[in-house]
């Protein structure tokens, strides 16, 4: 890797950094941002947004590149059917878990290759630059704010976008301006897919063409290299009622959520690898029934109705509900933190600005409380900064279901009101981070293992036989295993370069506390650096965010070690 020019350095840091460029970014951020590609059911729709994406971006690249950047739509192979790590997208799983066979899943959807030569066409590529071109629900509008831009992707998808596109903007400025242009160019990879399980790079990388090409992975990282990410194991769980109409599935959801978080807790302190800590290893519950939105998003609330066959007054009822939630409270604040009592740097208010509320709502036999757990919503990986009114509840209704044993006079039951059979089967998804000290196989045993103990647990306290049919535990989404490279890597020394080559200091080095797609290549033989703008901890919420001298910065960096690593 040759060293960098320091005309290319002065060149890019001054361009980069400049108004031109920090509007240039902005406009073509909110551009990305205001087609939803969010995919969902409708699979038409879905197709249809995600080439709206791509239109725009084969327009903007043809004319910042003068035609001389080449896109190319690539349909993704069904090939990667076959593979035992295709991952079943959940915003396509239909009642019974099943999903479209894959030429109809993604039926007039592909990715984009574009490709960014040099001066000797004859020659590959020397990187690749990845980034992705969907984004979770729910999806809002952008807007921008100053310097901050709000919304969907705003950080987690559709920043990277526009910087990979601002990035060739500039690399043809200072071809022109300098004459400077390597004789191997590098493309970029813009994948479908990306969130719900990578199929889109798996698609990628069966290119042989490109086999061994050092990958730069555009994530949220907090302008922070990495060599280095969590695996996740995705789940899904079904919990039945069984045949007795005294009992509702919901009833021990509770009892599953604690012991899977228990495990959460255990596999914490058994992590001893390293560049990972106790902070990489996270649980998160991020659908019940139809609260929550995706596996690896902490759930910002859910709805239970309690239905109470008593005569007592429904207000003394509520004191008493909330006296033994409000205990239940303490201890999983102690667990999680209390974000009701952090003031959010945004807005000037809480963070959260209340756990839970309850009200009276009467009805003809019996006495009904809807219970409305609140929590905040962002990405599995960020940690303290969500708070997942799916375990919320689980603490809260847990404490009522101990007991209820102690009340054996007044019979009652908890339903989610938002389900169109309230006293059927309930779901229950979300995921589990880990890192090197452990393995899928193993994780996958444990989490049936705490599940089994979980529902076990309810049963033995509403004094029931245990029926395995019960519950049943699958692992048919996203699944990836941890992606360790190394710091010699030619991608990681490519950003040292950079950061060094702007006089920025050199960050500590960890592994990113997210998951991503960088495994898929490294499986395939690719050596991968992870690096971004944003901050994990704003994505999928309802606030995410990114500021654009965040992104400018990342801009510098990202150019100048794309140039070390063509420019061998």
């Amino acid at each position: 890797m040759k060293a960098l020019d320091r005309s290319v350095i002065d060149y890019v840091r001054a361009q980069a950094n400049s108004d031109r460029y920090a509007a240039y970014l902005r406009n073509t951020l909110l551009e990305l941002a205001a087609i939803n590609t969010a995919p969902s059911q409708d699979l038409k729709a879905t197709a249809q947004n995600e080439n709206a994406l791509l239109d725009l971006i084969e327009r903007e690249i043809r004319e910042i590149s003068g035609g001389a950047a080449v896109s190319k739509r690539v349909p993704i192979d069904p090939a990667i059917a076959e593979n035992g790590d295709f991952a079943r997208p959940s915003y396509a799983v239909d009642a019974e878990g099943g999903v479209p066979p894959i030429e109809v899943l993604y039926a007039d959807r592909a990715n984009m290759i574009v490709n960014v030569p040099g001066t000797q066409a004859d020659l590959p590529p020397a990187a690749i630059l990845h980034g992705h071109l969907d984004v979770v629900s729910p999806w809002h509008a952008p807007r921008s704010t100053g310097d901050r831009v709000f919304g969907r992707g705003a950080a987690d998808g559709k920043a990277h976008l526009a910087l990979l596109i601002a990035q060739i903007k500039l690399a043809f400025e200072a071809a022109g301006e300098l004459g400077v242009r390597p004789a191997r160019g590098f493309v970029l990879h813009l994948a479908a897919d990306d969130e719900f399980g990578g199929n889109g790079t798996r698609s990628l990388v069966r290119d042989a063409r490109l086999d061994g090409v050092p990958v730069l992975m555009l994530e949220p990282t907090n302008l922070s290299p990495h060599f280095a990410h969590c695996g996740t194991v995705s789940y899904r769980c079904r919990l039945a009622a069984g045949t007795d109409p005294k009992y509702t599935a919901l009833e021990l959801f509770p009892f599953v959520v604690l012991e899977l978080e228990k495990l959460g807790r255990a596999m914490q302190k058994e992590t001893k690898a390293p560049l990972f800590s106790a902070k990489h290893i996270q649980t998160n519950h991020g659908i019940l029934g139809p609260y929550g939105r995706h596996a690896a998003n902490a759930c910002d609330h859910v709805a239970v109705e309690l239905i109470v066959e008593s005569n007592a007054n429904p207000q003394r009822i509520i004191m008493k509900l909330i006296e033994l939630m409000e205990e239940a409270l303490s201890y999983y604040t102690r667990l999680n933190g209390d974000l009701t009592r952090q003031i959010d740097p945004i807005t000037g208010k809480p963070k959260l600005q209340q756990h839970f509320d309850i009200q009276y709502k009467p009805a003809a036999d019996t006495q009904n409380f809807l219970l409305e757990v609140s929590g905040r919503a962002g990405r599995m990986g960020a940690g303290a900064a969500c708070d997942n009114a799916i375990s919320k509840a689980a603490f809260l209704l847990g404490s009522l279901l101990r007991m209820a044993p102690k009340f054996p006079q007044v019979p009652a039951r908890g339903i989610l009101p938002g389900e169109e059979n309230p006293m059927g089967d309930v779901v229950l998804e979300g995921g589990q981070s880990f890192g090197p000290s452990h393995n899928q196989a193993d994780i996958q045993e444990r989490m049936r293992e705490a599940i089994i103990k979980g529902v076990q647990k309810s049963c033995t306290l509403r004094e029931r036989p245990f029926d395995p049919s019960l519950v049943e535990m699958t692992f048919d989404r996203f699944q990836c295993d941890p992606y360790v490279g190394s710091s010699d890597m030619a991608p990681v020394q490519a950003l040292h370069a950079a950061i060094r080559a702007l006089g920025e200091p050199r960050p500590s080095q960890t592994a990113w506390s997210g998951s991503c797609a960088a495994g898929i290549y490294h499986r395939a033989g690719h050596p991968v650096a992870l690096y971004g703008a944003g901050q994990l901890e704003t994505c999928y919420g309802d606030a995410e965010y990114i500021d654009i001298p965040h992104l400018q910065r990342a801009l510098a960096v990202t150019t100048l070690a794309t140039f070390a690593l063509i420019s061998e």
